[in-house]
């Protein structure tokens, strides 16, 4: 964490902050819609890897959120990151407001954040006092916050984020949606995760864990048992596709499982971001497909120059291709063919 310094200014709504990141919610911003925002704070401590998983969430706001619901997300390592943002809300870099769509990338070391509702940016333009000074860690009550680096933060950098795919889990910035002239953005997509969200991806392998299929249950079927590829994970773990898999946190009881039809893929997920069961790796011939099992927070793909997710209808088998990636959750897999 940087020494920048967080203002929350008075008004509705509440302000929260993890290291540098940091949320602004109205309040009609439902309890499930605030803790998916309090889980992407946690993205600032891999913020390259970010943008697809902030797409996902502003792709999944459900139908119902209230017309008047507004808010905007800083995940920032303290020199670069990202703002989501949905309905009215401003959002200044410097005193100037952020262009571009609901997620934007951003430079923020030795500059000022700002966010919040239209009332919290007129009591700045007045000079009016903030609620607090010195909110370094949790949440509170507030109409918005004022971000400022401290004076040993790193200066500003004059080039934007490096080019490259928003959707590749890898250390590369991506480019900066097209600017557009309005800064309020309104988003009623549907889906969003229907359960407790607070974990972020992890590299740390102790927190990826698999389950490759047992020997001696291996499939008699020689196709079967033939390895068409692996599916790895983003610390660099890698599951063999030698059968069909169900992937998710206790896949070991769904009904392909214990029918024999497939084997268990387990995640360590403490955090409860994947269903029990949450997608199927099905093998047919040479062909792999993914099959999104109803779950909660739902299934997306991205092809490797893809920028955003598609998510997947439940029970629709979707064909992969050598370097596909699959969204469960928080957690990204990349699919690679043998010989590819």
């Amino acid at each position: 964490m940087t020494g920048a310094t967080c203002e929350v200014l008075p008004g509705s709504g509440s302000v929260a902050r993890r290291a540098d990141s940091l949320v602004w919610a109205s309040e009609q911003v439902s309890d499930l819609v605030w803790e998916t925002l309090l889980a992407c704070l946690t993205l600032g401590d891999r913020v390259h890897g970010a943008a697809p998983l902030l797409h996902a969430v502003a792709e999944t706001m459900p139908v119902d959120l209230d017309a008047d619901a507004a808010f905007a997300v800083v995940v920032t390592d303290g020199t670069a990151g990202f703002v989501l943002r949905h309905g009215r809300v401003v959002v200044t870099l410097d005193g100037q407001p952020v262009q571009g769509g609901a997620v934007v990338a951003v430079r923020v070391a030795g500059r000022t954040v700002v966010a919040g509702d239209s009332n919290a940016e007129q009591q700045l333009a007045a000079g009016s006092g903030s609620s607090r000074h010195d909110l370094r860690d949790g949440a509170v009550a507030g109409g918005g916050f004022r971000w400022s680096s401290s004076p040993t933060a790193t200066p500003p950098s004059e080039e934007r984020p490096a080019t490259g795919s928003e959707a590749a889990p890898v250390p590369a910035a991506p480019e900066e949606p097209p600017d557009r002239a309005d800064d309020a953005v309104e988003l009623t997509k549907h889906d969003l995760p229907a359960t407790d969200v607070h974990a972020a991806p992890t590299s740390d392998p102790e927190q990826t864990e698999f389950h490759p299929p047992p020997q001696r249950d291996a499939p008699s079927n020689p196709e079967l048992a033939r390895s068409v590829g692996v599916l790895v994970f983003e610390d660099g773990a890698t599951a063999n596709l030698t059968g069909d898999v169900v992937l998710g946190r206790r896949p070991e009881k769904h009904e392909l499982v214990e029918s024999g039809q497939a084997q268990p893929l387990v995640i360590q997920d403490p955090e409860h971001v994947l269903s029990s069961a949450h997608a199927a790796v099905r093998i047919q011939g040479d062909e792999v497909l993914v099959v999104d099992l109803d779950s909660l927070n739902g299934t997306h793909v991205a092809s490797p120059e893809a920028r955003d997710w598609t998510k997947l209808t439940a029970g629709a088998p979707y064909p992969m291709q050598d370097g596909f990636r699959m969204l469960l959750g928080w957690t990204v897999l990349t699919y690679r063919k043998n010989g590819a």
